[in-house]
């Protein structure tokens, strides 16, 4: 009867050694997964600030375009431009260009 005791007070593995891995590795996988999105993060919002750096510039850019078109009233900022990057004249306006070689 004391053999019949002893087999009972042996006691077998509360978890099998499968569940212990599988519990292992979906741990593993979660972290990895949180450290990847992490550094996803980092990167967006890396990329975030620059574009907002860049809008933050256009939009002074504009402001300073603006202006300038506003520095004058409508008819001179038009002949202006007209002058300057069309190369229009005024009616009976001579003009003189310069063709001499620049050395």
């Amino acid at each position: 009867m004391a053999k019949k005791a002893k087999k009972k007070t042996k006691m077998k593995p509360k978890h099998s050694f499968i569940l212990s891995l599988a519990l292992l590795l979906a741990v593993g996988y979660f972290l990895i997964s949180f450290v990847s999105a992490t550094i996803d993060i980092r990167e967006k919002e890396k990329e975030q600030a620059e574009v907002h750096a860049r809008y933050e510039a256009q939009m002074a850019e504009n402001e300073r375009l603006q202006s300038v078109v506003d520095g004058g009233d409508e008819k001179e900022y038009i002949e202006r431009v007209a002058r300057e990057k069309l190369g229009y004249v005024m009616p009976n306006e001579k003009v003189y260009y310069d063709i001499t070689p620049s050395n």
